[in-house]
């Protein structure tokens, strides 16, 4: 085996584990009815983080974040994104850069690793899956 090849399959493995990951938490969260909504129906005012899987390869999260809603400012290693619920986002960077984007509904994305805290500035819930390389 050459390590060219080793490198390839070692990147293949990878792709097929985040693609099931995903799979498999969609399935978990159409199967426990995941909701943005509180139980009396009015919206959470807090992002909430669930873990869905930990493991020496990976960290599988579910955030959702009301409108107005902002994360910690935090390093955050490479990572996948699936869009479950996309809105407006604002990128917050240590000195004060901001840089906005649309995630939409459905989106796939990738992230390389960052130090940066995430606003939700649309009138929605976002709603998304993470998946942290490790």
């Amino acid at each position: 085996m050459t390590a060219k090849w080793q490198r390839e399959k070692t990147d293949l493995d990878r792709r097929l584990a985040l693609k099931l990951t995903l799979v498999g938490a969609s399935a978990l969260l159409v199967s426990k009815g995941g909701s943005a909504l509180a139980a009396d129906g009015e919206k959470k005012r807090q992002p909430t983080v669930t873990r869905l899987l930990d493991n020496e390869r990976l960290e599988v999260i579910r955030m959702v974040s009301a409108p107005g809603d902002k994360g910690a400012m935090r390093e955050r290693p490479d990572r996948l994104l699936y869009i479950l619920q996309g809105a407006k986002v604002r990128f917050h960077y240590p000195g004060g850069k901001t840089e906005d984007a649309v995630w939409k509904t459905g989106d796939v994305v990738y992230q390389k690793a960052d130090n940066r805290q995430v606003e939700n500035i649309d009138m929605r819930d976002l709603e998304y899956i993470s998946v942290h390389l490790k």
